[in-house]
């Protein structure tokens, strides 16, 4: 379809996935994280979807803003549009409030969150000069219910939510549709980051969640709305 396709945290899991998936429907998309060989690696992995022009793989921090500047920057320099966001960046930890650092609490909250805002804020004017765009955000199931031991997860996602809605009253009538999508637990490295064990059986595959980003990236719900993602 040909759509200029901006995924943040898109080297792994279910950013990796989407990105999958808008290649293989022929749309042009820019992948990137902090890590260069992270980088490198998904970009070899995706080069046999669609054509190599169709990708664009860069290094930057969601969490920096002269990073989320030069991303959209040489964003338009390669592909001349951005059609659709996807906030996905994202991180966590799992331990009791008292166990939690500010270090640690900042980290989260600045890549789930300020990361979010950030790109926002910078793909805005773009999408507004277009006159359309569509923004979605990863958040999760709990970013609707508090569970011990996801204090800085959970604050993140929730946080998640009013922006999308803020960011979707900002712009109605302006052709922008900003949404949320909210999966159950997945079946990605950041359960095991964070020190869990799960069945696997009982989790959402990165690639399920990844098709349901991709039919909402088609827009034909109204904006501001919350998408949950069960099995």
């Amino acid at each position: 379809m040909d759509r200029v396709v901006i995924i943040t945290g898109s080297t792994r899991g279910i950013g990796f996935e989407t990105a999958a998936e808008f290649l293989r429907n022929g749309d042009r998309v820019v992948i990137f994280c902090r890590h260069r060989r992270h980088v490198k690696e998904a970009a070899d992995h995706l080069s046999h979807l669609g054509t190599q022009e169709n990708l664009l793989s860069l290094v930057g921090d969601v969490r920096k803003a002269r990073d989320v500047k030069r991303i959209l920057s040489q964003s338009l320099k390669s592909f001349g549009r951005v059609d659709i966001l996807i906030n996905n960046a994202g991180i966590g930890a799992y331990k009791p409030i008292e166990e939690t650092g500010e270090k640690e609490w900042e980290n989260i909250l600045n890549t789930n969150l300020k990361g979010c805002f950030l790109f926002i804020r910078e793909v805005l004017p773009i999408m507004k000069r277009q006159g359309r765009g569509i923004i979605i955000n990863v958040s999760s199931g709990l970013g609707v219910e508090g569970i011990a031991n996801f204090s800085a997860y959970c604050a993140s996602k929730f946080g998640l939510i009013g922006l999308t809605q803020v960011a979707a009253d900002e712009t109605v009538g302006m052709g922008i549709k900003v949404y949320a999508v909210l999966p159950a637990a997945v079946n990605t490295k950041l359960i095991s980051d964070i020190g869990l064990k799960m069945n696997p059986s009982e989790l959402l595959t990165p690639e399920y969640v990844a098709k349901r980003i991709f039919q909402v990236a088609e827009g034909k719900k109204k904006s501001g709305q919350s998408i949950e993602v069960y099995f």
